[in-house]
């Protein structure tokens, strides 16, 4: 049976060591030089970018259609050094702030700010994207190396005036954790987007494909929210037991749930509508920052994500 990790999140010894790791005398000081660095490296960017802008328009009075190589040179390094200080801002975040709390739940846990799970595990969630954008990449130090990142999904469309225009079509979070089910194929757990007079709508998540089939269970609470498409009619019914459909249908009443599964691992996209762990943008956030402030964000949050993978978990 799957080791469980949700009561690693809210085990009150790791909010005391949190608490004594922050008020230790050497951790304060070194917390606020890092606050310090923060201050100045998010408010560097907007100088930088003032000063290109004007610099910018003096060229091209001065020198009008001559000015545009100088300009791009101009915005080539803004647009690198900003990178960079985005880059930095988020290490700074991560090895102070976030790591020391994740670790402390979880040793030998990593993060990768700008990296993200692997695409085909995010798209075989969200199906009916066409892009794709993640950070926060983290690996859980269990057992099982458990995923997580932040996602937002979105597809494009060509307005009357034939302009490109943006549609997001997800933004949460995707956990996932990689063992052997025994599943034949796939499951697929999705939300019903909308129902009316064409069917069941389960935008962005993808309809019901070919080689699947929908399975239906006895509650009438599940059905009308959530459908289950399947290549697997025997752990279909194993797996989505009496518990786990009153926990998702429990989920959806703050959020969306998306489940797919296969032979090789288990994911989950929970459609949060918001990003965690934000890297600071802004001197007030900056001075919010602490141990534990981040704790609680992974104490309210992951717990609940890892509660619905333990659960499937213990079926194998």
């Amino acid at each position: 049976m799957r080791k469980k990790y949700r009561e690693r999140f809210l085990d009150p010894e790791v909010s005391k060591k949190i608490e004594v790791l922050e008020n230790a005398p050497d951790t304060k000081s070194r917390l606020e030089r890092v606050r310090t660095s923060l201050k100045s490296k998010v408010t560097e960017p907007f100088y930088i970018g003032a000063i290109g802008v004007f610099i910018s328009i003096v060229a091209f009075l001065f020198f009008n259609e001559y000015a545009i190589i100088p300009i791009f040179f101009i915005w080539q390094f803004c647009s690198k050094y900003i990178k960079k200080s985005r880059t930095d801002i988020a290490d700074l975040y991560v090895e102070h702030f976030l790591k020391p709390v994740l670790t402390e739940i979880l040793p030998d846990t990593e993060v990768d700010y700008f990296g993200r799970i692997d695409l085909k595990i995010l798209s075989n969630l969200v199906r009916d994207s066409e892009k794709y954008y993640s950070n926060c990449h983290i690996i859980f130090g269990d057992d099982y190396r458990t995923e997580f990142c932040n996602l937002e999904s979105y597809h494009y469309t060509t307005d009357k005036d034939d302009h490109e225009v943006r549609h997001t079509d997800f933004t949460g979070q995707v956990l996932c954790a990689k063992f052997e089910t025994n599943i034949s194929g796939h499951i697929r757990v999705v939300p019903v987007y909308k129902k009316g007079i064409f069917g069941i709508n389960h935008w962005p998540y993808g309809n019901k494909r070919k080689d699947e089939k929908e399975i239906q269970t006895e509650s009438i609470e599940f059905n009308n929210s959530y459908s289950i498409f399947s290549t697997d009619d025997f752990y279909t019914r194993l797996i989505l037991d009496a518990n786990i459909i009153e926990l998702l249908n429990n989920m959806k009443k703050n959020m969306d749930v998306a489940i797919y599964m296969n032979e090789k691992y288990i994911s989950v996209a929970f459609e949060s509508k918001h990003f965690l762990f934000a890297a600071p943008h802004t001197k007030n956030f900056v001075d919010n920052l602490s141990l534990a402030g981040e704790y609680e964000k992974v104490r309210t949050k992951l717990a609940d994500f890892y509660a619905l993978i333990d659960i499937i978990g213990e079926k194998f």
